[in-house]
């Protein structure tokens, strides 16, 4: 098996100020922004590993260890040689904060922690994939974007084989019967790399109609995400 490797502690700036400014729903109350932003403790598994195989409808990596069924994605990595699968966490106190903040009729205090917990996990998400895009640049490579399950047409079902892939990230991060993870706020994906430089957009067009960034993905209706119909 490929290794596995882990980061327990990656720090992430947090400037409460531009935060709210950032985000028009957020709560203009910087002093609780910088009180829960102290219980986030992102800590992420990740694998890279070859691009064995991609034609056009799945991706298989390493030695046929990972196979990632979805068109969506195979486009989007179809200029690249290899791949980085992820799993990422902000850890459990802010989650647990929020839950025993609503248990205790706290509503704005879990609000508050829900919301940042929500873009924390993002944030993490993009300062992790921007460190990995600066080390793998020495080595002349370039990055896609990050593609999770349960978008376009990669079903979040496959969560499980990500996991089994990642060693089931040590038992820090789980997964439930209808695959979700625990704790909430966690992210897993996987990023491509080429020795070509990566448009920073995702596979869309008139011809296989897919989605172009600007639709809700509950009424989401495009080719990618319908590949069964087509």
């Amino acid at each position: 098996m490929g290794v596995v490797q882990h980061l327990q502690k990656f720090h992430v700036p947090f400037d409460a100020e531009s935060f709210i400014a950032a985000h028009k729903g957020c709560p203009d109350d910087p002093e609780l922004l910088r009180e829960l932003w102290k219980l986030v403790k992102p800590a992420v598994f990740w694998r890279e590993e070859p691009i064995q195989s991609n034609d056009g409808d799945i991706v298989t990596l390493g030695n046929g260890e990972l196979s990632i069924a979805s068109c969506y994605v195979a486009k989007g990595l179809a200029e690249c040689q290899k791949a980085a699968i992820l799993a990422l966490t902000i850890g459990p106190q802010l989650p647990a904060e929020a839950q025993r903040a609503a248990a205790n009729g706290e509503l704005y205090r879990s609000s508050v922690a829900d919301y940042l917990g929500s873009h924390a996990v993002e944030m993490f998400a993009d300062a992790f994939c921007q460190y990995l895009q600066q080390q793998a640049l020495s080595k002349g490579q370039y990055a896609t974007l990050r593609y999770s399950p349960g978008y376009g047409d990669w079903a979040l079902s496959a969560q499980p084989d990500v996991f089994r892939f990642l060693n089931q990230c040590k038992g820090q991060i789980t997964l439930s019967e209808n695959f979700l993870m625990e704790p909430v706020k966690s992210i897993t994906a996987v990023i491509g790399w080429s020795s070509q430089w990566q448009k920073p957009e995702y596979p869309h067009g008139e011809h296989n109609a897919f989605c172009n960034g600007g639709h809700n993905c509950a009424a989401c209706v495009t080719w990618a995400c319908r590949k069964e119909k087509r």
